[in-house]
């Protein structure tokens, strides 16, 4: 796991088949971006429009809480270089991007499904799966 996020926060080439130019996550910030501008993608309505898209699937908040702080102890913000991931800033690089990619790879390991088919459906079953892990593992614990 720990190798796939090494590859996309080093990956700053923009290659054909590069790491990033294979994850949705940063064609979908790149192409928002693109059409609606650096303020609308990372300002507070861009974050709160995006919330859904950064949830890991059926992981629920509980899960994005744990795959941010396993995040930041590996790759801490600062150790980002903020060129690298602009136009977002490591913090919403590591929100937007890595979380629902470190959820992807998980998904494909519960479901033992490899390659791109496997990942297409790991995917579909991240978003598809997003309502019901913020209602089943809410940040709160449900309390």
């Amino acid at each position: 796991m720990k190798h796939i996020v090494q590859e996309l926060i080093l990956d700053t080439a923009g290659e054909a088949d590069g790491p990033r130019e294979r994850c949705v996550f940063w064609a979908e910030v790149v192409k928002e971006y693109r059409e609606k501008g650096s303020r609308a993608v990372t300002g507070v309505r861009g974050q709160f429009e995006n919330f859904e898209k950064t949830q890991p699937g059926y992981y629920g908040e509980q899960g994005s809480n744990i795959i941010h702080q396993s995040l930041y102890s590996l790759f801490p913000p600062s150790s980002i270089d903020p060129s690298s991931v602009a136009p977002l800033s490591p913090n919403e690089f590591i929100s937007r991007v890595l979380v629902p990619e470190v959820a992807i790879a998980l998904i494909m390991e519960d479901r033992r499904s490899k390659g791109d088919k496997g990942r297409a459906e790991a995917v579909k079953i991240l978003r598809d799966s997003a309502a019901y892990g913020v209602a089943m593992f809410p940040e709160d614990g449900g309390d």
